[in-house]
């Protein structure tokens, strides 16, 4: 089983609607190997886009966090004390995601 950053449930829906707007006329089922691709771009993006956010210093806290702690709570309590906004991330990076698969079209 795939371990994801962000909620698989919520990945899955994205990767479903971009399949479903990219190919209209295809059940999704078709396009199992690009759910999951896009499904793994998307998280591997969204961290990559978070660690971008960071200063040098966050990021070495960040990194003495990983080492000390699997809590959720200790990583949202990091980011809400940075006052980085996780959602808005996570947001700008499923548009990015979504231009880059459809080509840029529909955007």
């Amino acid at each position: 089983m795939e371990s994801y950053l962000v909620d698989q449930e919520i990945l899955e829906q994205f990767a479903d609607h971009l399949i479903g707007e990219k190919y209209p006329d295809q059940p999704v089922s078709m396009h199992a190997n690009t759910k999951k691709e896009i499904m793994r771009v998307l998280d591997h993006q969204v961290l990559k886009n978070i660690l971008a956010s960071l200063t040098k210093e966050q990021g070495a806290e960040l990194n003495r966090l990983l080492d000390k702690s699997e809590n959720p709570t200790v990583f949202e309590a990091f980011f809400t004390r940075h006052d980085i906004n996780l959602e808005e991330i996570i947001k700008n990076t499923m548009v990015q995601v979504r231009n880059n698969f459809l080509g840029g079209s529909n955007a």
